[in-house]
């Protein structure tokens, strides 16, 4: 079972595997309203005992996630996010075959500077990290993504 948002619902995704290992088929079996923090009676009734607990276990992750993102400065969670960026920015670069100029000026500014500025870091913490149990990365980046998109929307 896959609990993926979108928009503002929350679809719970039966994933059937067949017998050819490299093929699957995902169904959506309920959705409900993302701003609901507990499993609602319609989606219980669809879902079978094991996934409606993975859903509590999604849910209370995704609480505590939220909590933590409110907490911490924007900052940490901008930084948080930053290596996914990256991640699918290197993807979509090995996809293209030409890249506009001035983008990729600014990407190689960009980077430089904060080349400088990872440099300038002497100290180091420990990782703080949200101890999803059921979260998948992405699930975990759209959250650091909407708390990033709601500071920039309120200043």
């Amino acid at each position: 079972m896959e609990f993926i948002t979108k928009g503002e619902s929350i679809n719970c995704i039966r994933v059937i595997k067949d017998k050819d290992p490299s093929k699957e088929t995902r169904i959506t079996v309920a959705s409900f309203n993302a701003r609901v923090d507990r499993v609602p009676p319609h989606v219980a009734a669809e879902l079978y005992t094991e996934e409606i607990k993975e859903l509590v276990l999604w849910l209370e992750d995704r609480v505590h996630l939220q909590s933590r993102l409110e907490r911490q400065p924007i900052e940490n969670t901008i930084l948080e996010s930053f290596p996914l960026l990256v991640q699918q920015a290197t993807q979509s670069l090995k996809s293209m075959d030409q890249l506009d100029s001035k983008l990729l000026y600014e990407i190689n500014e960009r980077l430089k500077e904060l080349c400088e500025e990872l440099t300038k870091k002497k100290g180091f913490t420990a990782a703080i990290e949200a101890g999803s149990k059921q979260m998948k990365n992405s699930e975990i980046q759209k959250e650091r993504l909407d708390k990033i998109k709601k500071n920039i929307e309120d200043k």
